[in-house]
């Protein structure tokens, strides 16, 4: 489990906003890419993803 503890808001954002732009950059394009490649975007989507909503599920219980 990952210590959420060290991370800012705006680190938190910044890998919200990362994720967003490679599934922008993504949209309409996978057919031209190969199944690796796509396979590690979703990878790295997700640990993006993971890190703000781990973030923020953190940052929830400290306000309670």
């Amino acid at each position: 489990m990952c210590d959420f503890s060290d991370m800012t808001v705006n680190e938190a954002a910044k890998s919200a906003m990362q994720a967003e732009l490679i599934c922008s950059l993504m949209m309409g394009n996978t057919g031209e890419m190969t199944e690796g490649e796509i396979e590690s975007l979703l990878a790295l989507i997700k640990q993006l993803t993971g890190r703000a909503g781990g973030w923020l599920i953190a940052a929830s219980g400290d306000m309670q």
